[in-house]
């Protein structure tokens, strides 16, 4: 008779296996719960909107060849789309208080408003020749401006914007690259080619530091009173948002990031996105790292969390016409 060698490992072996391999599955990245394809082209631009008072909110893209859709999450098809712009569609915004209202910015083109019918009802050219986007805080807007200038406007009536202020800085500082409204009217963070990073209170500079690397994308934790940066290198840092005291800074594998979204709902967690084609979600508290989604082929442009029940879809728009929705660390 043969016998076979077998070898009774510890009971100790067995429980950290099994941990082991629990820790694994839930280190699992997740699928997405769809992928929209975008026919008008690269997703350049992602927002959300209510079409009608108490609404759901939907998702509004806008593509590198100016086109904006607005898409039915129910179906997951667009529903309307028109050609808002000649060139590549930048950021998009939505008024809170007049639903159905669009505002779209393009490239080296015009701000432009939109109502419910898709009809242009005020357009405002822009000067700016760089790649910083527009920001929008209930009815405030501000607006790049030549090389380096911020202009704030007033949204009182769609058919007109008042302008209220104009943020201007040295110009040995480089182009302006993002601009960020942290949620009290009088508090506008910039940051510039140069790597400096300034808080202003009207238009006078109330704190200013600096970078190593160009900044790229601007987030703003407002219950824990901190600002997102990221670069264009490897690094994410966090700053306390009334002075500029870097908190923390964030290695990542690859340089690049392109947009900072903050789940608003609960304000726990955090997503970022950009060269490297890959999704990041961060704990808004630690700042530690959740998980890595991948399901891009190219860049990713732009991300946006839609409030719905639970807490939300994670919507990322890239330039493989792609829309992934993702819901991730939702209960």
């Amino acid at each position: 008779m043969l016998y076979k060698h077998v070898v009774i490992k510890p009971l100790s072996t067995f429980h950290s296996l099994n941990k082991y391999l629990l820790r694994s599955m839930a280190q699992t990245p997740p699928d997405p719960t769809h992928i929209l394809h975008n026919q008008s082209g690269q997703v350049t631009a992602l927002a959300t909107f209510r079409m009608k008072e108490g609404g759901e909110e939907t998702l509004v893209s806008g593509s590198n060849n100016g086109v904006i859709s607005i898409w039915n999450l129910n179906v997951y098809r667009s529903f309307k789309t028109w050609q808002a712009h000649s060139g590549s569609i930048v950021w998009l915004g939505a008024l809170d208080d007049r639903p159905g209202y669009i505002i779209s910015q393009a490239r080296h083109e015009s701000i432009i408003v939109w109502n419910e019918k898709e009809i242009a009802v005020y357009h405002l050219l822009v000067n700016h020749e760089g790649f910083c986007k527009c920001d929008l805080w209930t009815n405030i807007i501000a607006i790049p401006a030549e090389k380096n200038s911020v202009h704030i406007f007033s949204i009182n009536h769609t058919s007109s914007l008042e302008r209220t202020s104009t943020l201007k800085i040295d110009d040995g500082e480089g182009a302006l690259m993002v601009i960020k409204l942290l949620e009290q009217r009088s508090k506008i963070a910039t940051a510039y080619e140069s790597g400096c990073i300034c808080i202003w209170n009207e238009n006078i500079v109330l704190h200013r530091t600096r970078v190593k690397s160009m900044p790229t994308c601007l987030g703003h934790h407002a219950h824990r009173n901190e600002l997102l940066l990221g670069t264009s290198c490897e690094t994410l840092y966090i700053f306390n948002a009334d002075n500029l005291t870097e908190l923390k800074s964030i290695e990542l594998t690859n340089p690049g990031l392109n947009a900072i979204a903050l789940r608003l709902s609960d304000s726990r967690v955090y997503a970022t996105a950009g060269w490297d084609k890959r999704i990041r979600f961060f704990s808004a508290r630690t700042h530690k790292k959740l998980c890595v989604l991948q399901i891009h082929e190219e860049a990713v442009n732009s991300l946006v969390f839609i409030a719905g029940p639970g807490s939300g879809l994670l919507a990322a728009g890239g330039s493989d016409a792609l829309i992934s929705l993702w819901d991730v660390y939702s209960s």
